[in-house]
């Protein structure tokens, strides 16, 4: 979604500046000197992207029990880098739940949120955690900028667990907001919920609304793929062939249409004899 559609590598980029600024704070404090070594290691280590080093220190800090601001500030630096650059989710998720547990600060909790919310959305498929963490999200006073994705997101975490009737029922909250940033989007949701449940008519029906609103070439071509799909599954095949036809120059995998195409006209051929 349009939300995360930053250039990988600038997105990187912004991740180790963030790193290395809370790095920079954490040496701007006055600790013991054994403990200001090992941050200078570690802010070290981020810049020279060592960061299973990096990681390996800042544990070590937190084995001697430091003060919960300076607890914190590591526990916050070591999601980032098993959640960014390790790839160690479960690790990452620890350490943003102890940012929880550290704080009452507002921007601290936030943060920390949406970080698991992400990582269990994304990475861990944890669907059920994710509702919980978008839905906490969704419930701070006055709404963060994000609200709209927050709302989205929790239903498509009750899509992805099979819970249909929760997901429609968000999604239909979303198309009562004509100025949400996802009222369009959700339709598209809607139309595969009816598409899973084999009830094509339905699903026809919002994905034709869904294409009279949406502007956005890449998901106008998904979105006629799925329709074409209906169709097919409904053996109207001269349609169904007639829309593949059309997006075949536009779809990302030209093989999957021009199999698809191949196999319709077969069916047709086999059926005028």
């Amino acid at each position: 979604m349009k939300h995360q559609k930053l250039n990988k590598k600038i997105y990187n980029k912004l991740m180790r500046a963030m790193i290395f600024f809370i790095a920079l704070s954490l040496y701007s404090c006055d600790f013991t000197p054994p403990v200001n070594r090992k941050i200078i290691d570690a802010q070290n280590y981020i810049t020279t992207q060592e960061y299973a080093k990096a990681a390996y220190l800042y544990e070590d800090i937190l084995k001697s029990n430091p003060a919960e601001d300076l607890r914190l500030k590591i526990s916050y630096q070591l999601g980032e880098l098993y959640s960014i650059y390790l790839g160690q989710y479960k690790k990452a998720v620890f350490h943003y739940s102890e940012v929880k547990e550290l704080t009452e600060d507002l921007l601290w909790l936030i943060k920390a949120e949406e970080k698991l919310a992400e990582i269990n959305f994304n990475y861990l498929k944890k669907y059920k955690d994710a509702i919980k963490n978008y839905t906490k999200l969704s419930q701070f006073t006055p709404k963060l900028k994000n609200f709209d994705f927050f709302e989205l997101q929790i239903a498509l975490s009750h899509f992805y667990l099979n819970q249909q009737s929760d997901a429609l029922l968000q999604l239909t909250k979303i198309q009562s907001n004509p100025d949400h940033e996802f009222f369009v989007r959700s339709f598209y949701y809607s139309g595969l919920i009816y598409y899973e449940q084999k009830d094509f008519s339905k699903a026809l029906f919002v994905w034709q609304e869904y294409l009279k609103r949406e502007t956005r070439k890449e998901f106008i071509v998904q979105a006629r793929f799925m329709v074409a799909n209906a169709y097919e599954s409904t053996d109207n095949l001269k349609m169904a062939y007639d829309i593949y036809y059309s997006i075949a120059n536009d779809y990302p995998n030209p093989d999957v249409i021009q199999n698809r195409l191949n196999s319709l006209y077969q069916r047709r051929v086999s059926r005028r004899r």
